[in-house]
C-alpha cells in the first residue's frame, strides 16, 4: 500500500491588534494529503532563539519543549486528521525583539559622567572619540526601531542587528570606564597649594611694582649733584652781585 506523508508548514504574522502590547503570532498548519486515509499528523514549530515559555502569550493546545542541541524552544502537537483534512494553530509572542529604550538612556547617562569625570584629564580626547562612536550606535539603534516593518523576519532581523550594536556601544563604554582607573585626578590639596602660590607670587608682584613706583618718583623729586652745585654758583654769584653794590664805609 502507497505510504502517504503527513505535511505541515509555518510562517510568522505580525499581530494586526492596534494597542501597544500587539505581538508577533506564529501559524503553524498540517494537514492530510491522502484523500482515503485518516493520519496522526504531528505540529513541531522551533521559536525564535530570544523566546522563552513566559514571553508565549497564547499557545493555544501546542505544549512547549526544549532543545538542547538547537538551544531553543519549540511548540508541539500531535493530531488525527480525515483524508484532506488540514489543521491550523497560532502562537502568540510579546515583541521580545526591541532594546528598551531605558537601557539606552541609561547608557547616556553613564557615558555623561564619564566624559565630565575625565574632561580634566589627559584622557579628554579618546573619551571624546569613544563618546561620538557610542552616540553613533546608539541613535542607529534608535533609527532601526522606528523602522515599522510587516515582515516579521526583517523586523527580528533589526533587532539583532541593534543587538550587535549595543554590545559594542557596551565595549566602547566598558572603555571609558578603564580610563577612570588609569586617570591621575588632582588632589585638592594640590589644587588649593597651587592657587595660594599664584595669590602670593601676584602679591609680591603687586609690592614690588609699588615700591618701584615710590622709587621712581623718588627720583624725579630729587635734584642731582649738578643740578645742586649749579643752584649753588648761582645763589653765591647773586650774593657777589649784592654786596658789590654796597656803599663802602
Amino acid at each position: 500500500m502507497k505510504r502517504i506523508f503527513p505535511y505541515f508548514l509555518f510562517l510568522f504574522l505580525l499581530a494586526c491588534a492596534a494597542n501597544a502590547y500587539a505581538g508577533i503570532v506564529l501559524k503553524a498548519m498540517a494537514f492530510n494529503p491522502s484523500k482515503a486515509e485518516k493520519q496522526s499528523v504531528p505540529i513541531k514549530v522551533y521559536l525564535p532563539k530570544e523566546v522563552k515559555p513566559e514571553n508565549i502569550i497564547d499557545k493555544g493546545d501546542l505544549e512547549v519543549g526544549y532543545d538542547n542541541q538547537q538551544g531553543s524552544y519549540f511548540v508541539y502537537g500531535q493530531y488525527e486528521l480525515a483524508p484532506g483534512e488540514s489543521v491550523e494553530r497560532e502562537i502568540e509572542m510579546m515583541d521580545v525583539w526591541v532594546v528598551p529604550s531605558a537601557d539606552i538612556e541609561s547608557m547616556r547617562a553613564e557615558l555623561d559622567k564619564t566624559v565630565k569625570l575625565l574632561a580634566e584629564t589627559d584622557f579628554r580626547e579618546r573619551v571624546n572619540f569613544l563618546k561620538e562612536n557610542i552616540e553613533r550606535k546608539l541613535k542607529m539603534i534608535e533609527e532601526n526601531q522606528k523602522v515599522e516593518s510587516v515582515n516579521p523576519e526583517r523586523h527580528i532581523s533589526l533587532f539583532r542587528d541593534n543587538q550587535r550594536l549595543m554590545e559594542s556601544a557596551k565595549e566602547d563604554l566598558s572603555t571609558a570606564r578603564g580610563l577612570l582607573a588609569q586617570a591621575k585626578p588632582v588632589p585638592a590639596a594640590a589644587v588649593w597649594r597651587l592657587i595660594l602660590i599664584i595669590i602670593l607670587f601676584l602679591g609680591f608682584i603687586g609690592v614690588a611694582s609699588y615700591f618701584i613706583w615710590q622709587t621712581q618718583i623718588k627720583v624725579i623729586s630729587t635734584p642731582t649733584f649738578g643740578e645742586e652745585s649749579r643752584e649753588a654758583s648761582e645763589d653765591k654769584e647773586n650774593a657777589s652781585q649784592q654786596d658789590d653794590g654796597k656803599p663802602e664805609v
